[in-house]
């Protein structure tokens, strides 16, 4: 079991117009997320770039949290709620994740619920952890079985933390920073924002054309995207004796045809 600090913290969109609102920044039908579901997403410029991508919750009928990665997202909200009954705010959440085989077991010794036992990937339920109301999602960066936790500024973090390390020592878990895990990203050919997909880099050239939903009606980026070379220009690689250095030219018989990413 792997224990890492993400570094993410979502954005809270909420009001009677904060569906209508998410509909038009990503290209995914969110009407579709139901309450204790999650689901990922990524938003694009009107010219397909990628801003960024992330974790969807559906907190409320119309409240919702989207932990993202690298990205200006909460401009682009404010930038696109014109004339919307929209709230957005930051509501100082920080998420932490485990990951690992042995990591729903940990859970189910953590929790008072059944959760760990009975829920569905990409699931979030609020549960007790250290006497403390948390909310913990089955997802994570790593492909692996695992969970998510969000803090909140009303969570005693020390106390519930003192817990995760005390207890997941006994079954070996380790803390991780970025480099722990990012070999198990990387073959698990989970993307990086910033890294993997930029705002030169349209959903489709990266693999992600799967998750645009040209039906739900009009989102931000639809007109260009619909006319968008379809093709997946994305690979695996595999280097023998040496390994690729990020950002070097990939050269074939003296013309540049990619870059490592």
């Amino acid at each position: 079991i792997i224990l890492r600090h993400t570094g993410e913290h979502p954005y809270e969109i909420s009001g009677p117009d904060a569906l209508k609102l998410l509909q038009r920044i990503f290209p995914r039908d969110i009407s579709k997320v139901k309450k204790g579901r999650c689901s990922y997403q990524f938003a694009c410029y009107h010219n397909g770039g990628i801003i960024t991508d992330g974790l969807l919750l559906r907190i409320d009928e119309n409240c919702y949290w989207f932990a993202q990665a690298d990205g200006d997202m909460f401009s682009w909200y404010k930038a696109n709620s014109e004339g919307l009954d929209v709230n957005i705010n930051e509501p100082n959440v920080f998420v932490s994740q485990i990951q690992g085989p042995k990591s729903m077991e940990l859970l189910d010794h953590l929790i008072d619920e059944q959760v760990a036992k009975e829920w569905n990937y990409f699931d979030w339920a609020e549960v007790t952890m250290a006497g403390e109301k948390v909310i913990v999602s089955r997802t994570g960066f790593t492909n692996e079985l695992g969970w998510e936790i969000y803090i909140s500024p009303d969570n005693d973090a020390r106390k519930i933390g003192d817990l995760l390390l005390e207890e997941g020592e006994k079954m070996g878990m380790l803390l991780t920073a970025s480099p722990g895990f990012r070999g198990r990203r990387i073959e698990a050919g989970l993307l990086s924002a910033g890294r993997d997909f930029t705002k030169d880099r349209n959903p489709f050239s990266v693999g992600l054309g799967k998750f645009i939903d040209f039906n739900k009606g009009d989102f931000i980026g639809r007109e260009f995207l619909l006319n968008a070379d379809k093709k997946c220009l994305t690979w695996g690689m595999r280097v023998e004796n040496s390994f690729a250095l990020v950002d070097s030219d990939i050269i074939l018989d003296g013309k540049k045809i990619g870059i490592v990413t």
